[in-house]
């Protein structure tokens, strides 16, 4: 017989609300050892690693070296630390935001040629995505401090201990595989975009001053991202600089919305781990909860197809007897101690700890609500802007890949954007519906339990379990949409649309049936293109766009 170790053992009250965080002000004081000047240990006790800071220290430390607005978790939280960090990610942000100032300027003063358009477009809708989320984390950082601290420490039942820290480490060991895949990829992305600069012709072909009717090829600087500086960038120190300037902000802006949305699928990824720690410890919960009957029956009998003429007792045997039970389950073996036995062959202390069990799988449930609910609160209108800015981008990247004829830079360049933004659209979609499917499944895992052997209280927990979860949780882009593979597929059909309407026009103008000065409602009769409902402003938009490129 093992008694339940020290710092496994829990109170009623632990069970129901749960331990008080280990925040920085909740440790408890230790001793100064000799000769050290007073306040010294509790100086170095201001921060200490815990909980699910902890399991994402990695990532978190990732987004404090790259500039984000991450200003928790240091050792040193003096006032000087603080405004040398603040410094330090003003400078980044400066930096990031400069050039992306740069970038528009450059879509418009090239705003003049359709395909230009299109494509400086599609760059700034790139990198808006980053510039977003670096500042919409520096303004509601304080609620994804909240999430990072709601689960501060492991609230585990001694009964269920096991499994508690095998779907733990489960979890942390995912999170560290997708940050290193999330993070490989990004520097991959960088290489292969620096890379690609290199081959081609760095021109741009522009209308000819002289002659309104002919354009001109015109030599540009070779960087990454088309950008207009105040400076000549096209040889000598001024390039390097520049170019040097545009690598670093290729890598930083990436790194911002990448970490970010990789802490989001980390958060979804411990909670389908706790989900699954929950289902599987739903059967043990039942066999446990059955030893407070003093009646159990043996329900192998209890389901006996037995013949109607038969008169043979339906139940057989010593039904007070369940020893065997407990010798298959083996669970209350590792309480000691607690008093008398009962008539159920239960101590005092083993009868606490197995009522105690319903309470611990219902607060553990109840928490893992909150933490989703506080999940959609710090990232639901980050998700909405991302989704609203990817959809306009993936129609324009739907239009400039019709223009692909041969395997060359354009081609690459356009089929880089396009797997770029829909594995961010994927990676989102993917964790989501993983914790739509784990959540929607726990109600068929309380049913599929023994739950016709447990005790009374365990039937009507199994009720409640079953009404509690019939809708699923999900996260939503700010109560507009809900985070699935749906939405993932939704976004391929718009693009699959957008391809399909610009063939249609390409075939409608060629062959005459298309007037470039007939209003866009006309041309779509004419066309033959159809779509359901009223169409939204952006379509008129693109209509005239693909005309327009048709026409010159």
């Amino acid at each position: 017989m093992i008694s339940v170790a020290p710092h496994l053992r829990r109170t009623k009250f632990d069970y129901e609300t749960g331990p008080k965080s280990l925040s920085r002000g909740n440790f408890p004081p230790w001793p100064s050892p000799a000769g050290a000047p007073a306040g010294f240990i509790n100086h170095m006790q201001k921060f200490r690693l815990h909980g699910l800071v902890a399991d994402l220290w990695p990532n978190i430390r990732l987004m404090q070296l790259t500039g984000h607005w991450l200003f928790e978790f240091h050792q040193e939280n003096s006032l000087m630390w603080t405004f040398l960090r603040m410094a330090y990610s003003s400078m980044h942000t400066l930096l990031v935001l400069i050039n992306f100032i740069f970038v528009f300027f450059n879509l418009y003063n090239q705003s003049d040629d359709v395909n230009d358009l299109a494509a400086n477009t599609i760059t700034v809708l790139f990198f808006a995505h980053c510039v977003t989320k670096l500042a919409y984390f520096a303004m509601r950082s304080q609620k994804f401090y909240r999430t990072l601290n709601l689960w501060n420490a492991s609230n585990s039942h001694p009964l269920f201990a096991e499994s508690n820290a095998r779907h733990h480490a489960i979890a942390v060991s995912s999170m560290k595989r997708l940050l290193i895949l999330i993070g490989t990829g990004t520097i991959l992305s960088v290489v292969a975009w620096t890379t690609i600069t290199f081959f081609g012709d760095s021109v741009r072909t522009m209308p000819d001053p002289d002659d309104a009717n002919e354009t001109i090829t015109v030599e540009i600087p070779r960087l990454m991202v088309a950008a207009w500086y105040p400076w000549d960038a096209m040889h000598g120190l001024k390039y390097v600089v520049t170019f040097v300037y545009q690598l670093y902000w290729l890598f930083i802006t990436m790194a911002h919305a990448n970490l970010l949305d990789v802490l989001f699928c980390c958060w979804l990824i411990y909670t389908c781990q706790q989900l699954v720690h929950l289902k599987e410890i739903m059967k043990p919960l039942m066999e446990i909860s059955a030893s407070l009957d003093t009646l159990m029956p043996h329900t192998t009998e209890l389901f006996r197809a037995a013949s109607s003429s038969s008169h043979a007792p339906l139940l057989s045997g010593n039904t007070n007897d369940f020893s065997g039970f407990r010798q298959q389950s083996g669970a209350l073996a590792t309480v000691q101690g607690g008093g008398t036995i009962g008539p159920n062959g239960l101590t005092k202390k083993q009868e606490m700890v197995v009522r105690s069990a319903i309470k611990y799988w219902v607060e553990r449930h109840k928490h893992v609500v909150r933490f989703v609910s506080s999940i959609g609160e710090a990232y639901g209108t980050a998700l909405l802007l991302h989704m609203l800015t990817s959809t306009v981008a993936l129609t324009l990247l739907a239009y400039q890949a019709t223009k692909i004829e041969a395997v060359d830079v354009y081609a690459l360049t356009v089929i880089g954007y396009l797997f770029y933004g829909l594995a961010q659209i994927f990676l989102f979609c993917f964790y989501g519906n993983k914790l739509i499917e784990e959540s929607s499944s726990v109600m068929e895992a309380a049913y599929s339990c023994h739950w016709y052997d447990g005790s009374e209280e365990a039937k009507t927990f199994v009720q409640i379990v079953c009404q509690q979860c019939q809708k699923a949780m999900t996260i939503s882009g700010a109560k507009f949409f809900t985070v699935s593979l749906d939405l993932f597929a939704s976004m391929q059909i718009c693009m699959i649309r957008s391809c399909m309407a610009e063939v249609c026009v390409f075939g409608c103008y060629r062959n005459k049936k298309i007037d470039t000065e007939t209003p866009y409602l006309e041309n779509k009769q004419t066309s033959g293109f159809q779509s359901s409902g009223s169409d939204p402003i952006w379509a008129h938009s693109m209509f005239q766009i693909i005309i327009l490129r048709y026409k010159h």
